[in-house]
């Protein structure tokens, strides 16, 4: 007996991979199995009709009576004895303590060192319009914002006052939050960074707005339906953008373009990041690193969009893997100054498999807000 069953404990609200393979969340952990002839999930009584309902076509569910439950170890052990395997395959974020209870029952546990599922990848066509949906949500956030910011005015002192108090970046998030939330999303860590907080591409941004300064509003929602994701990032000015800022931007907008022009069947990822740096740099905008923090364009040109904010592909300079079609990747150059924040523009790409490749974002370009 050397045969090894793949195996996935997890909830399907915590773990992508799950998601995947079972075809449904649920906020608990359960069992996914698969040998070489099944493959199956194990539930509790919680959530066994609801996993007959919605498992993915070909996934046999089980109650945890039939192999000896509530206790796992004792399932997992009935598990491999029934299905004539050793042990199990399971993907790196494993738990290391229920690793080490299995082979305390004398069962091999092997690590997958590489994705677990290499297929999530490439994305089906129900896939595509999943994030699709995601996306317009993202959309619909990103135009409350906008509102947001075209009622506002601008005080004497060149902050930005909406409703009678000074615009935070909290009053922003959480108006783009809702938006989303009243289309089925579940937003997590939105963005809304101005002035030298924009300066850090993480930093969700806090406290009071300024006028005239740069705004990074970075939007990435997760269906609560589908679990898949959107990505968009636009940047805005509330009032005049310096000249410094405007130059920024317009260098940002056409890497960004340059970079969608190139993304398609047979591309280097590391080559399209390449040229789209190029871009900025022949636009007089270095990168490079002070004794404060670095600056310029320093993170990778895009990553892939599905059951996980960032999965494979990376358009980094060290991915030489070529695009083979199906994948969705964000394509978000930017450019980064502690003396003044940051301009970033991030669109989604979907990698066709036959002729071009396509827009997913239909968000639009502008810089300014009067």
């Amino acid at each position: 007996m050397n045969k090894i069953a793949r195996l996935i404990l997890a909830s399907g609200e915590s773990s992508p991979d799950m998601r995947y393979a079972a075809g449904f969340s649920t906020p608990d952990e359960f069992l996914y199995f698969s040998t070489d002839r099944e493959r199956g999930v194990i539930c509790s009584p919680l959530e066994f009709s609801r996993a007959v309902a919605q498992a993915r076509d070909g996934v046999t569910v089980h109650a945890e009576a039939e192999f000896g439950g509530p206790d796992r170890l004792e399932m997992l052990t009935r598990l491999a004895a029934s299905r004539g395997v050793a042990g199990y395959l399971v993907p790196a974020d494993f738990p290391v303590l229920w690793a080490d209870r299995l082979r305390g029952r004398g069962l091999e546990v092997r690590v997958e060192e590489g994705v677990f599922f290499p297929q999530r990848e490439f994305k089906s066509s129900a896939e595509v319009d999943a994030v699709i949906r995601s996306q317009r949500a993202g959309e619909a956030g990103l135009r409350r914002a906008v509102e947001v910011l075209r009622e506002s005015e601008i005080t004497p002192d060149r902050m930005i006052r909406w409703r009678g108090e000074l615009l935070t970046s909290e009053i922003l998030r959480s108006e783009i939050d809702v938006a989303m939330v009243r289309l089925g999303m579940q937003p997590t860590g939105t963005i809304c960074a101005g002035g030298e907080q924009a300066a850090q591409p993480h930093n969700t941004g806090s406290g009071p707005l300024r006028a005239d300064w740069p705004i990074v509003m970075d939007i990435f929602p997760r269906s609560a339906e589908t679990g898949y994701w959107g990505d968009l990032t636009r940047t805005v000015v509330k009032g005049k953008a310096s000249e410094l800022v405007r130059r920024a931007y317009d260098a940002v907008l056409a890497a960004r373009e340059l970079g969608k022009s190139l993304v398609k069947v047979g591309a280097d990822p590391a080559e399209i990041h390449l040229a789209a740096a190029r871009k900025m740099e022949e636009a007089g905008f270095r990168t490079g690193r002070s004794d404060k923090a670095d600056f310029g364009f320093f993170h990778g040109l895009g990553h892939g969009v599905g059951l996980d904010i960032h999965e494979a592909p990376r358009l980094s300079p060290r991915n030489h893997t070529p695009l083979r079609g199906g994948e969705i990747v964000t394509v978000e150059p930017g450019l980064y100054y502690p003396e003044w924040g940051g301009i970033r523009l991030e669109d989604l790409m979907y990698v066709a498999p036959a002729g071009a490749a396509r827009c997913l974002t239909e968000a639009e370009d502008f810089l300014e807000i009067p």
